[in-house]
């Protein structure tokens, strides 16, 4: 069953959600972890080499944090739940 994850800038008051999605499943939560720990790299990559990134789910983060690239991010489901952006408690 699909879970559809969207970033989230914590740093606007209300929370900013993307647009986009950022994953689908659960399972794609550490791929966003990871370009999330990327950010970096990613914010300094030309625009023209982040359309050129063959997923789209990959290209909707790449796009929010290059839009965020030192805000607070987290990550958020379709349910309204938030899912750490390192690794999950328990």
């Amino acid at each position: 069953m699909s879970t559809y994850l969207y970033l989230v800038c914590l740093d606007h008051t209300p929370p900013l959600v993307s647009d986009g999605e950022s994953g689908q499943f659960l399972c794609d939560l550490p791929q966003i972890r990871a370009d999330i720990a990327d950010r970096e790299h990613i914010t300094a990559m030309p625009t023209e080499d982040v359309w050129c990134i063959p997923s789209h789910l990959e290209r909707n983060t790449a796009q929010f944090l290059r839009d965020h690239p030192t805000c607070r991010i987290g990550i958020r489901d379709e349910h309204g739940r938030h899912h750490e952006t390192t690794t999950e408690q328990g």
